[in-house]
């Protein structure tokens, strides 16, 4: 499918950008298929989540790559996104995770996106503009186990769903699902909302009520825990080469997606006991020298990394110096220099990423930052260019 690219993925030259290794991307699709079949006993494969831009990786790229290996499924975030899919041609089944507004219900409609139904109010205009529409339209049901977000409480749920099959005679019940927020975190939790999850699933099929999908699993719940009910799982951050657990490693083999370069555009000596940058965070304790790279805040690369974070050039570590600023990061590059290489105008700087055989991850950055791998890829991801590699 020819996607079309945004002028951010097309401009002419970039002084900072991201890499995006779509061959990487495929073997942690396969790679999760197969984890998929070895963790599901009723496995109908996975549903990758390609919301917020695909985690900052380019929905459309990502989708189009992901189309080209045979994915059927995927999870977005809202109505816009679902219809930007659709407007490019692709047919997929396309899941929406936030429950939408009853004025969305034609736009679901229309578009044949899939919504996630939680509160009886969206259930009745689906319903509406099914009839108007001349169709039976799917719809998922989101049961809240334990996650205090969107979802029917469980408690509720029996009657939730008896009621919008009483009411609903447009809508046919397709899917059921939950969500984990602990799941790498307190197993003894998850594996209780598992139990639960599948004893509601039991009551309905009593009343005769089954759906075509059951599912629950993200990424760590794909990852870490087996089950004989779930049908469908939905990997977000290992599909673009993240684990959420160091433990799943020896699991499954994940190749990271992203990686951000930038080039040098200045360089001088800073002389012992001089100041760098705003508030002058940092001072020379002798004379240094240092580089600019054009990447700040405003591209996604957060000022918490100030005086934390190391970039790569020519394969040393170097570290961050002073407050990082709207537009661009000040590096010492005093330790590359003594190596040998004598940095220069044009140079490249891998921020995040390999060179020469060193590495710097995104769990790196995100620990330096105080934050976690999922934002630092949506920061910088949807804010610089994007080039992609296949």
């Amino acid at each position: 499918m020819d996607v079309k690219t945004s002028n951010i993925e097309t401009a002419f030259h970039h002084s900072t950008w991201c890499d995006i290794d779509l061959k990487a991307l495929a073997h942690n699709y396969e790679q999760l298929q197969l984890l998929a079949k070895k963790n599901m006993s009723h496995a109908l494969g996975i549903m990758p989540v390609i919301k917020a831009e695909a985690y900052g990786h380019g929905m459309l790229r990502v989708a189009d790559c992901l189309s080209g290996h045979g994915c059927k499924y995927w999870g977005v975030s809202n109505v816009a996104e679902g219809i930007s899919l659709r407007r490019e041609g692709f047919k997929q089944k396309i899941l929406l995770f936030e429950s939408t507004l009853s004025s969305e219900a034609r736009g679901i409609v229309d578009h044949r996106l899939t919504p996630t139904v939680c509160a009886l109010e969206m259930a009745h205009a689906l319903n509406h503009a099914a009839h108007q529409a001349g169709v039976q339209f799917p719809v998922h049901i989101k049961i809240d186990t334990g996650m205090g977000r969107l979802g029917v409480n469980e408690e509720q749920a029996l009657d939730f769903v008896e009621t919008i099959r009483k009411e609903c005679p447009h809508l046919i019940l397709e899917g059921i699902y939950t969500h984990f927020p602990v799941a790498d975190t307190d197993r003894e939790f998850t594996l209780a909302q598992m139990r639960r999850f599948r004893d509601l699933v039991y009551l309905l099929e009593n009343q005769f009520i089954t759906f075509t999908y059951v599912h629950a699993g993200n990424s760590m719940g794909l990852g870490d825990y087996k089950s004989d009910l779930f049908n469908l799982a939905r990997p977000g951050i290992m599909l673009y080469g993240v684990y959420p657990l160091e433990d799943l490693k020896e699991r499954i083999h994940l190749k990271p997606v992203m990686s951000v370069k930038s080039r040098i555009i200045f360089v001088q000596t800073i002389a012992k006991g001089r100041g760098i940058s705003y508030g002058h965070t940092f001072k020379a304790k002798e004379d240094i020298t240092v580089a600019v790279l054009p990447i700040g805040y405003s591209n996604g690369y957060m000022r918490s990394l100030s005086n934390k974070a190391f970039v790569l050039i020519a394969g040393v570590r170097c570290p961050v110096v002073g407050r990082v600023t709207m537009d661009q990061i000040i590096v010492d590059v005093t330790t590359a220099t003594l190596s040998g290489h004598i940095p220069k105008i044009g140079d490249e700087a891998v921020i995040m990423g390999v060179q020469k055989g060193e590495s710097i991850s995104v769990d790196e950055i995100a620990h330096w930052a105080g934050t976690i791998s999922y934002e630092i890829l949506c920061s910088l991801g949807n804010r610089l260019p994007r080039v992609y590699h296949s």
